[in-house]
Formats: C-alpha cells, sequence, structure tokens
C-alpha cells in the first residue's frame, strides 16, 4: 500500500516538511543538552555560552582557553543550513561593532540565541527556494524531453 497524501506536493513543500522535522528534532536536542543558566561575573578564561534561552543554555565544549568550541549539534546544523547561516552573518555586525559579545543577553535571550532564530526562519526561506529552483528545473527538462518525441513525429509525417 502506497502513501498518497505527498503525491501531489511540491518539491518546496516537501523541503519545507523536511526542514520542520528538521527544527523541531534540532529544538528536542537543544533542550536535552541544556543546563540552567544564570549571568554571572566570569573567572578567568571561563568560557560563556553561545545560546541562551529564558535562563538555559546549550552546554558548549570548553577548550580551555575560554573560547567556547560549538557542540555537535550546531556544527551538524550550520552544516545542513549553510547557506541561512551566511545569510544571518549581517546579523552579528552592529553588535560587533559596538563590542557587545554574543553571550549578552536581551529580554532573556542571547544574541547568539537571537542569531539561531534568524538562521531558523532564514532556512525555510532556503529550502522554499532551493525546491521552486529544483522544480523549475525538473519541469523544464522533463518537459522538453517529453515534447521531443511528439514534435519529431509530427515533422515526419507532414508532406
Amino acid at each position: 500500500m502506497r502513501v498518497r497524501f505527498l503525491h501531489n506536493w511540491s518539491i518546496s513543500r516537501l523541503l519545507i516538511l523536511a526542514n520542520i522535522v528538521f527544527w523541531l528534532v534540532f529544538a528536542a536536542l537543544f533542550v536535552a543538552g541544556t543546563y540552567p543558566y544564570m549571568p554571572h561575573r566570569l573567572v578567568f578564561e571561563e568560557a560563556t555560552p553561545s545560546y541562551i534561552f529564558f535562563g538555559r543554555a546549550l552546554r558548549e565544549i570548553d577548550s580551555g582557553t575560554g573560547v567556547s568550541l560549538p557542540p555537535p549539534l550546531i556544527k551538524l546544523t550550520y552544516a545542513i543550513q549553510k547557506p541561512s547561516v551566511l545569510a544571518a552573518k549581517p546579523f552579528y555586525w552592529p553588535f560587533d561593532s559596538r563590542g557587545i559579545t554574543v553571550d549578552r543577553q536581551y529580554w532573556r535571550i542571547s544574541v547568539g540565541g537571537y542569531y539561531l532564530l534568524l538562521v531558523c526562519v532564514l532556512s525555510f526561506v532556503q529550502w522554499f527556494l532551493v525546491g521552486w529552483v529544483v522544480q523549475k528545473l525538473r519541469h523544464k527538462w522533463f518537459s522538453h524531453s517529453a515534447a521531443a518525441p511528439n514534435q519529431t513525429e509530427s515533422a515526419s509525417t507532414t508532406p
């Protein structure tokens, strides 16, 4: 028995559905990898979390130099959502120019957290556009190849 409900869906819709599933799994893994966080005065070379949401921070890898290394979850997300990550980079520019660090919080969400939310939103645009382009190319390639035999038959039957 075949699943028929996906039969009439466009590639864009399928990619957006896959992206929804991706972000739901990401959210579950993110929550599982967080710990309670309270802003405090940093001690010598203490690594600060980059992603803080409402008092919960994602556990990052402490390199021992005061710089946090991203966990595998963030590395994988940034690899899959690379165009969205690059498109969101200008978000950091006003903060960098004012010396505001990624762990600074506004309304209990860190600058890094807002960046991650922006990547999430942009990823839906990214996958919609990828699906749209693939759909257009597929339509162009398969409509020309299907139309070509009909044109040759009509041309050969013409006196």
